[in-house]
């Protein structure tokens, strides 16, 4: 918990009463973000008054709805799979589909994560516009250049502890520096 700050004469108070049940979860709350409840309450007010937390809940909404998405889990699927056979073989409307799915996923990853889902759109796109050896494998999963390379390891990290994926679906943002390396 953060000190105590005096009451100045230019702070205001107001008391109100509120049931056990709703207190223990302020209380709690404020405790997860190492906070005061007089603190949680003040922030909580000002973005209710001001019109950010309405944004802040759709935002996490849209993340979390991404995150659990059918379109994400299939992408997930099939990037596993092509640790095990890298032909082509993928219906080109399934193809579109991952590729659109790779678009999106800036708006609802952390930045590292972004640029790790940047390496198979590319090669994604490589296979779809091209003909001849390149067009026929995806190489994102082996590939020597660590550039190119899918780091499978950040991507667990993130989806499998579940810290991680709750701090980020509710804050949006997350400390990579000790969560990947």
């Amino acid at each position: 918990m953060t000190a105590k700050k005096s009451i100045s004469d230019e702070d205001a108070t107001l008391n109100f009463r509120v049931s056990k049940v709703l207190k223990s979860t302020i209380v709690a709350n404020a405790e997860k973000e190492n906070i005061t409840s007089s603190k949680y309450l003040r922030n909580l007010l000002e973005a209710v008054h001001n019109g950010s937390y309405c944004h802040q809940y759709e935002v996490k909404t849209k993340r979390e709805e991404f995150l659990f998405s059918k379109d994400f889990l299939r992408l997930m699927v099939w990037i596993y799979r092509k640790r095990e056979n890298k032909k082509r073989e993928v219906d080109k409307n399934n193809l579109e589909q991952y590729i659109k799915t790779l678009k999106r996923i800036e708006n609802y990853l952390p930045t590292s994560l972004v640029f790790e889902f940047d390496k198979i759109l590319k090669n994604l796109l490589i296979v779809r516009d091209s003909s001849g050896f390149d067009g026929d494998y995806f190489d994102f999963h082996e590939s020597y250049n660590k550039d190119k390379k899918f780091n499978y390891e950040k991507l667990e990290k993130f989806l499998l502890d579940e810290n991680v994926l709750e701090i980020f679906i509710e804050r949006g943002e997350i400390d990579m520096s000790n969560t990947f390396s």
